[in-house]
């Protein structure tokens, strides 16, 4: 019988209490690539008395390992891990006479509102009896991102103010979390054994920002991201199991 494999399966990640048992554990979604790489760092001898110089002992002075994991979904979470951020998500609510374009707003110009997701808006002029800009005429509006562009100001006194109301929007921070770690599992199926299972759990991983990530692109976005395997000190070391983690064929 032979022995192939070639994996599919869930992959699971959760963060870490002081216990360094795993809490909040979700699925990233699709994991399209998932490697452990593994590495020493010896410290080699070679004799100095035949003549020949010859290797006759190396010594393993570190060890180290990678996890490498590709996550295609694009979610607040897996952003957020990716980008070392926080995810917060906001609530509606309305604005009043926020003011637009400055004291001498151009004609062509693109100017932002301090929220996105906008709806009724009404923008007015400074005059003593305010005048509301007619949209098609005075102004173009994207209501999704919240930006407005000036078309002409003929009769109008700046500066401007909008109203308007706004909805429920995710928003994520960039560099605002230490070094995360996080509890990987792998609820894998081995393809070329008829799906036979295969648990991989790895204890600890902590994960370096991401490298890339493509803002404009033809193709689908992935989060390529990798980390380093460290020991888990919280677990009694086994000299057959090791503080890093397992593979359960089961």
């Amino acid at each position: 019988m032979s022995t192939y494999a070639s994996f599919q399966g869930r992959v699971f990640l959760g963060k870490r209490v002081v216990a360094g048992v795993p809490i909040e554990v979700r699925s990233p979604g699709n994991v399209a690539d998932l490697k452990l790489s593994l590495k020493t760092d010896v410290l080699e001898h070679y004799e100095s008395q035949t003549g020949q110089r010859s290797l006759d002992h190396r010594m393993v002075k570190q060890k180290s390992a990678t996890v490498n994991l590709t996550i295609e979904e694009f979610t607040k979470e897996n952003l957020a891990l990716a980008l070392y951020g926080n995810h917060v998500t906001g609530s509606t609510g309305s604005v009043t006479d926020e003011p637009v374009g400055g004291a001498t707003p151009v004609v062509g110009d693109r100017y932002f509102l301090a929220h996105p997701k906008v709806s009724a808006l009404v923008v007015v002029d400074s005059a003593g009896t305010p005048a509301t800009l007619t949209l098609g005429t005075h102004y173009t509006a994207d209501t999704d991102f919240g930006s407005i562009q000036f078309l002409d100001f003929t009769g109008l006194t700046a500066p401007y103010k909008a109203s308007y109301t706004y909805g429920v929007a995710t928003e994520i921070g960039i560099f605002t979390q230490p070094l995360p770690e996080r509890y990987l599992r792998l609820e894998g199926l081995n393809t070329a054994q008829a799906n036979a299972k295969v648990l991989v759990e790895l204890y600890r991983v902590a994960f370096d920002p991401l490298k890339e990530l493509s803002l404009i692109s033809d193709e689908y976005n992935k989060f390529e991201m990798e980390g380093s395997l460290l020991a888990d000190t919280t677990k009694p070391y086994d000299a057959l199991l090791g503080q890093f983690g397992r593979i359960v064929q089961l």
